[in-house]
Order: C-alpha cells, then sequence, then structure tokens
C-alpha cells in the first residue's frame, strides 16, 4: 500500500519571520506552528496523517499542475488541475502594519494565514477543509460556528479546553456557509470567481513576548468575513516586504536565483520579535527513513545562526547581524555556561521528550519535541560565534561594550576548556570525546577574539588577555598536528581515532591551515574516497558506538558544498562549478532544501526547510565567485598560517 505522506521535497514554505507553514504540491497545508516556530503544531498531519490536522483541498480529479513563488517573495501559487477546469491557490503568512523604516513584520500583529482560491478556467467543483489539531494533533477541539448574522456563516471558531487562544476560519462573502462547523466549505466555481480564507490567529498567551495573558484576552479576534479586497491588500503589502528585503542585496555573482532564493529561506527561519534564527522549521523529518534519527530544530542554535550570519553577510545583510548579536546579548547573559541552543525567545529549552502517540512522517519513530542537545558540552560553538562577531566587526557593524565583553567571555572559555571532550557539531549520544573539529574551532574562537580586541583597540588595556589567548591558541594547534592527523596527515575525526570527518573541509576555509598543505590535501582525498559519492558527502561512516543512535543516514548537503569550497581553493574551478550544479539540482523545484538526500531512494531526508544547507549553497556560491576573480588563495574567510 502506497504511503498517504508526500515526499518531503514535495513541500514548499511560507512564513512571517515567526513561524512557517509547509504547502504540498496539492496545496495542503500539513504543517503550521502558531504563533512561533517552537509552538506546538495546529496543522501537523506531516507528522502522523490521520491525527495531525491539515488545511486542505479535494475535487474530482484533482492533480498538481505546478507552482511557484512570485517573484522574490515567501508567497507561493499551485495550480491544480480538476474535472472540469482548473485553480489557483495562492497561499501566505501576511505580513502587514510594519513600520515604515523597518524591513520587519510589527512584533506583535495578529497572524493571518490567508489563502486564496481563483478558478482559471472552466467550472469545477471543490471542497476546502480546515481540519485545525492543536497540540501536535493531540488535543480534538470543539469547533463552532461564531459571529453575528450573516458572519455567522462564515466564521469558525476553534476552542480549546483550558488553553487561553481564540483562532478563527473566516471566509469572503462571495460564498455560502461554512459548513456544519467541521471547517468544510463546498462550492462551485467559475473561471475568474474566488474564494478567499483566513486562518486568524489572536494571541492570549505570549509569554516572554511581553504580552500577558490578560492582555491577550483582550485582543481576541472576533470572528468576521473578510471582504476578497481585504486579502488581496494584505498579499500585495506582503509582496512589498519580501521585494523590498530581496532588493537589499547586492550580489550580482553566479547562480543568483538559487542564491536570492536560499536567502529568502533564511530569512523566513528569522523571529523578528527577538532577532534568534532557528535552525528549521520541522520537527522530527526523518534522516533514516523508518528508523530513529529524528530531531527537533525549531531552536536557535548558537552555531547554526551565526553561520547564518556569516551567509547574510556576504549579500549585504546587515540588520539581521544587529538583532541577532543583541538578542544572543540578552540570551547569554543570564548563563555562566552558554547553551548549545535556545528557545527563539531567549529562554532554555525544556528537556527532550517522545509523542508516542502519533506515528511519525512515513512511520520514522520517534516524534521528538525538545532536543537534549541543549545540555551538551560542544566546544565549537565558541569559535562559530567569534567568527560571525568578527566577520560583523570587520564589516563595520558597531560592537557595543556589552558584546565585546561577551565575546572576551566565549573566549577565556574556550582558552579554559578546550582541553576537555566534547560531542562537537555533530551532537553525538555516544559520549564525549576529544574531536578534531572543536579543537580547531577553539582555536577560531581565539584567533577571532584577538584579532577583535585589535580592531577596537582594546590590545593595550587588554594586553594579559590577548596573551593568554596567544599561547592557548599555540598550544591547540600543536595538540591538533600531534593528535589529530593518522600517518598518512588526513585529519582524523576525534584524537586517537583513525576516522575521516567531513567537518575537516573546514580547518582550511577557517584558516587553521592552508589548502596546499600535505595534511589539508591528505584530508580532501580521505573524504573524497571514503566518505564521496557522485558529488555527494557523508559527515562520517555511521557508528552506534560513537553516535548513540542506530541506523544510517543520508548524504550531508553542507559537507558536500564544503568539498565544493575546497576545490575553489584548489584553483580547480570547472570542477568546483559542475560540483556545486550537481549538489544544488537536489533541491525541490522551489529551490528549497532539506538536511540530506539519499541517493538510494532519491529523496530529501531531514527537517525542512533546513538553515545548514542554505547557507552552505550561499557561501559556495561566494566562493566561486571570489576564486573566479583571483581573490582565494590561502583560504576563504582568512590566510592560513604557513606552516604544519
Amino acid at each position: 500500500m502506497a504511503s498517504p505522506y508526500p515526499p518531503i521535497s514535495d513541500y514548499g514554505a511560507i512564513g512571517d519571520c515567526r513561524t512557517i507553514a509547509l504547502v504540498s504540491r496539492t496545496a495542503s497545508i500539513d504543517w503550521w506552528c502558531e504563533p512561533r516556530f517552537d509552538a506546538p503544531s495546529l496543522f501537523g498531519r506531516i507528522l502522523d496523517w490521520h491525527k495531525g490536522g491539515s488545511f486542505h483541498l479535494e475535487g474530482e480529479g484533482l492533480q498538481p499542475a505546478g507552482r511557484r513563488y512570485l517573484r522574490d517573495t515567501a508567497i507561493l501559487e499551485t495550480s491544480l488541475d480538476l474535472r472540469g477546469g482548473s485553480i489557483t491557490v495562492t497561499d501566505f503568512l501576511a505580513i502587514v502594519g510594519q513600520d515604515d523604516d523597518e524591513l520587519g513584520p510589527a512584533p506583535f500583529a495578529r497572524q493571518k494565514l490567508v489563502r486564496l482560491v481563483r478558478c482559471d478556467r472552466g467550472r469545477v467543483n471543490l471542497t476546502v477543509h480546515c481540519v485545525p489539531r492543536p497540540g501536535y494533533g493531540l488535543t480534538r477541539p470543539r469547533l463552532s460556528l461564531a459571529g453575528p448574522n450573516e458572519a455567522r456563516r462564515r466564521s469558525l471558531k476553534l476552542v480549546t479546553p483550558g488553553d487561553q487562544r481564540n483562532i478563527t476560519l473566516g471566509a469572503t462573502t462571495d460564498w455560502g456557509p461554512i459548513h456544519n462547523a467541521e471547517g468544510r466549505i463546498q462550492l462551485t466555481m467559475g473561471v475568474d470567481d474566488e474564494l478567499g480564507m483566513v486562518v486568524d490567529y489572536g494571541p492570549g498567551d505570549l509569554q516572554g513576548e511581553g504580552v500577558s495573558r490578560e492582555a491577550g484576552r483582550q485582543r481576541e479576534p472576533q470572528p468576521r468575513s473578510y471582504a476578497l479586497q481585504e486579502l488581496h491588500d494584505w498579499r500585495d503589502e506582503t509582496q512589498r516586504f519580501w521585494r523590498a528585503w530581496a532588493e537589499v542585496s547586492g550580489y550580482d555573482g553566479p547562480y543568483r536565483r538559487l542564491v536570492r532564493r536560499s536567502a529568502i529561506m533564511l530569512k523566513l527561519l528569522t523571529y523578528h520579535p527577538s532577532g534568534a534564527i532557528v535552525a528549521a522549521g520541522t520537527t522530527s523529518l526523518p534522516e533514516d527513513l523508518g528508523g530513529e534519527r529524528n530531531w527537533d530544530y525549531r531552536f536557535t542554535w548558537l552555531r547554526d545562526a551565526s553561520y547564518t550570519l556569516y551567509a547574510l553577510h556576504t549579500l549585504g545583510y546587515r540588520g539581521e547581524s544587529d538583532a541577532f548579536m543583541q538578542w544572543l546579548t540578552r540570551a547569554s547573559a543570564e548563563h555562566e555556561d552558554p547553551l548549545v541552543l535556545y528557545r527563539v525567545d531567549g529562554r532554555t529549552p525544556g528537556h527532550e521528550r517522545t509523542l508516542d502517540a502519533l506515528e511519525g512522517y512515513r512511520r520514522s519513530k520517534p516524534v521528538r519535541i525538545g532536543n537534549e542537545a541543549a545540555w551538551q558540552r560542544q566546544l565549537d560553538i565558541y569559535g562559530a560565534v567569534l567568527d560571525a562577531a568578527y566577520l560583523d566587526q570587520k564589516s563595520g557593524n558597531d560592537m557595543t561594550d556589552a558584546e565585546w565583553q561577551l565575546f572576551a567571555r566565549f573566549a577565556d572559555l574556550a582558552a579554559s576548556r578546550w582541553k576537555r571532550p566534547d560531542t562537537s557539531i555533530w551532537e553525538v549520544r555516544g559520549g564525549r570525546r576529544d574531536f578534531t573539529y572543536s579543537k580547531v574551532m577553539c582555536w577560531v574562537a581565539l584567533d577571532r577574539a584577538r584579532r577583535i580586541a585589535e580592531r577596537l583597540g582594546k590590545a593595550d588595556a587588554e594586553a594579559d588577555r590577548l596573551a593568554r589567548w596567544k599561547r592557548e591558541a599555540d598550544a591547540i594547534r600543536r595538540a591538533v598536528l600531534r593528535h589529530g592527523r593518522r600517518a598518512d596527515g588526513a585529519f582524523v575525526q576525534f584524537f586517537g581515532s583513525q576516522r575521516i570527518d567531513a567537518s575537516a573541509l573546514v580547518f582550511p576555509l577557517v584558516g587553521f591551515i592552508k589548502s596546499t598543505a600535505p595534511s589539508a590535501l591528505a584530508t580532501f582525498d580521505a573524504v573524497r574516497h571514503t566518505l564521496e559519492d557522485k558529488g555527494l558527502v557523508k559527515r562520517y561512516e555511521a557508528d552506534v558506538e560513537v553516535e548513540g543512535v542506530t541506523g544510517n543516514e543520508g548524504y550531508f548537503l553542507i559537507c558536500s558544498y564544503w568539498l565544493c569550497d575546497n576545490l575553489a581553493l584548489h584553483g580547480k574551478l570547472d570542477e568546483a562549478r559542475r560540483h556545486f550544479e550537481e549538489i544544488s539540482a537536489h533541491a525541490n523545484d522551489l529551490g528549497i532544501f532539506s538536511e540530506e538526500w539519499d541517493p538510494v531512494h532519491e529523496m530529501a531526508l531531514g527537517n525542512v526547510p533546513q538553515a545548514f544547507t542554505h547557507i552552505a549553497l550561499i557561501s559556495s556560491a561566494h566562493n566561486l565567485e571570489r576564486a573566479k576573480q583571483g581573490r582565494i588563495h590561502g583560504s576563504v574567510r582568512r590566510e592560513a598560517p604557513s606552516n604544519e
């Protein structure tokens, strides 16, 4: 029996810089967490086809006929053929009411999920189903028709016991009533007929965003119907926002269409009210179909967010960097030791739990909520943050004294802790080890902190501190070169092992070693020999003892782009471009990436949209352009030391 779950690559993403929704090729909204990324889902059919809830269309002979984003926007148009004609569904999360001088949504504007259905050809019979299932599908709400007079027939109120939220479905006045308080609209449409629908979320309890429970109750939306022109105005305003944001970038290099779409995906993953940036928009989409490698990525990892800033910086975006640095300063001020990841409001996440009542995407269990990686020791985060801070400061952005104190504290932690074992970038659950990548990124933290201090004119005042950072950075280099390589010179996954890890491809990119150094070349050759298949690269060979989880996984797309970057460093530009295009072909037709690719089943794996992959595409396109202009010598970001 065929699975009802569409492939992960079937989904497009819409969003309002606070949350996203996923829309399938048949215009079914199967994922939406409101009011923000890390909230429970209202539509979650992607994790349980029967319990999760959706907002979908039915009609005899309904078939996908194509889809596209409106140019430089996150507004999605889906074309569908039905018996007797065809329709176009336009979906977006409205961004309205932003300040004139700020490219961002008003922080507490009511959220509106908008659907416009227009008949393009013939005459069709259509049924629209709005099936909300709050709390990851574990709560079956009571739906009731609500509103006075005519509006009552076209407005639906969702009531969940014990929940202060108020969510309504409203339809435009041109059509008949919503049926039987079940969120069902039946209609016959002729050419140019149009139906508009809005799922209107009224905040009841947005703790952590400065909105009290009482204030939320006072602002509950009143059930209502909508004029079609009002919805068109929201679409136009949302379109203006996205196009204005896209035009900020001055990028005019190769693969401009792919780069711009990736930038919009990264912007979709920013949380405007706080400045946080999440790693992906979903939870528990599997890395191993039917297996247990299912993780919740709807949080702000310091590492991933810092890499996002690097990618956006290359395109000329500065506002996101300012907002994130302010968020980071606030979030870190409450903790002596920075966490690996945070909720979007800066609070600590709850401990990881599983939703055993859900079957998971294509029976991939468990479905996880929260991420235990928050409590791991991952020493590489110091280098990721300091590298982004250095780029930010080097690009001309001001650095406040509070930010400097934070970054100096991160460098102090790197200096004092680099010798400790950790779980590193891949967040393994098989125990702590002396991961080579973490040691190198601690070196990056100390190198960038010294450079920032010098640029800020603090070298004299912080002379003793800088001297200590220099001593520890030199000690890290000696340790890595002595213990982090095997006999052929290739860098290994952790001290004393023989395992190759694709993260070592980053070492020349961050300036730890020249790309032409024997160890860099040996590592490059080892990765290609053991981890690459037709241009795609695995993180490492699966090992339950190291990872702490069973099963296998797909090829990691960010690692594949790192290989492309190394080809550019080596001056093999034709091969690098060919490699870039082969990797980029694994985006879906809308230009959206998940985390991994399974070449056996020809399918995307992992959470989506995945920031890591879109970051890597932007960075690789930028590096290819730099290499073409002869501006890459020893490393992508800065010149490496001359010796090993």
